[in-house]
């Protein structure tokens, strides 16, 4: 069987959580994929993952694009994910607002707005409508597909306010094109943010309360 070949884009701004850096060159000598490595920095978002894309299919044979966010340290069996030969494959990654921590596991409400996805952690490989893109893993089918050019796009209302970021919008449209979407539970992502002491301090007084 001839060895898989994963592309890895580490988004950045110029820096890179020094745990990140250290699980990158340890995936390097795991020797089960053959990697293609980058550390591209550039300005937007938007613009940095589509260039990544370009990059991927023109510029690479690779058969999946495995795109970490700088400030994600994620799993040391990461790479694993890439056996379950899913189209689009997450692990479980948290994000910080509004004074909550909430894993990025989601399913679209009736209403058409994306709302956490109730699980208890032990479900393994779970089909969802969205996740982060923050640490995930796509393959060159999805990134081929006619629908998804240009795949990470912002959406707007008919107002010009956003009503979808990046990574729901993609989803949104990958599975609009017929594409399955997963998240692993098993495997789990460190997520590191710069937040004020004082809100959490206060979150903290909430919960105890």
């Amino acid at each position: 069987m001839n060895q898989k070949t994963i592309y890895i884009g580490v988004l950045n701004q110029g820096n890179i959580r020094i745990e990140l850096a250290s699980m990158v060159n340890d995936y390097t000598h795991q020797n089960k994929y053959r990697l293609l490595i980058t550390y591209p920095d550039e300005k937007p978002i938007s613009n940095n993952r589509n260039k990544i894309v370009q990059d991927f299919l023109y510029n690479s044979d690779a058969d999946y694009l495995l795109m970490i966010d700088a400030d994600i340290i994620p799993p040391e069996n990461l790479l694993n994910l890439a056996d379950f030969q899913k189209d689009i494959i997450s692990p479980i990654c948290f994000i910080y607002q509004k004074n909550m921590v909430a894993p990025l596991v989601m399913r679209m409400n009736p209403e058409g707005t994306y709302g956490i996805m109730p699980f208890n952690g032990t479900e393994g490989l779970v089909e969802v409508d969205a996740v982060g893109t923050g640490c995930i893993i796509l393959s060159r089918k999805v990134l081929e597909h006619p629908d998804l050019k240009a795949p990470f796009m912002n959406e707007y209302d008919q107002d010009g306010v956003k009503k979808y970021g990046l990574d729901f919008a993609f989803c949104r449209r990958a599975k609009k094109a017929g594409f399955k979407i997963y998240c692993h539970l098993d495997y789990a992502c460190q997520h590191w943010v710069t937040s004020d002491l004082k809100k959490i301090y206060e979150s903290l007084v909430m919960l105890n309360k």
